[in-house]
């Protein structure tokens, strides 16, 4: 509870990473506890070995589930490995507050290619996001949308 509390304080927004159902309503409780808002911005993690797989009926039964017991959250989903660009393109055609790219997640552009860098996974990923009519936000325009304040020296 001190650090739910001294993220509260200094305007750190947690984001709560799903890997299946259950975790969903853990966030219900910490916010109906007071230990996070009712605004969380929520990460469906898909494709993890032993998790939830990347199967996309999955993600409509996740979403309409955070929608009913947290629907002020802010929302997207992550594909890990191989799954990371059609996991990306799933949320974007339901309308996700983010995407989410990286070597964190993905080490390939191909099959056969690794990615040379963050910031060529970071260009697919804006690829997709025009692709779905979208553009890029601004750092202003994220931080609006995910209700993160801008940043102050403490």
């Amino acid at each position: 509870t001190d650090l739910a509390g001294r993220m509260r304080t200094f305007g750190v927004r947690p984001e709560i990473e799903i890997f299946d159902l259950s975790h969903l309503h853990g966030a219900k409780r910490l916010a109906e506890a007071g230990l996070i808002d009712e605004r969380p911005h929520v990460q469906f993690v898909m494709g993890v070995q032993n998790a939830m797989p990347a199967e996309e009926h999955l993600l409509d039964i996740l979403l309409a589930e955070l929608r009913r017991v947290l629907p002020r959250a802010t929302w997207t989903a992550a594909g890990i490995g191989r799954n990371q660009a059609m996991v990306m393109d799933w949320a974007l055609a339901r309308g996700a507050d983010a995407v989410r790219t990286g070597l964190e997640d993905n080490i390939r552009v191909t099959k056969t290619r690794l990615a040379a860098s963050n910031a060529e996974l970071v260009r697919l990923a804006v690829e997709a996001v025009e692709r779905h009519g979208r553009r890029p936000a601004t750092p202003a325009e994220a931080r609006a949308v995910l209700a993160v304040p801008t940043f102050r020296a403490v």
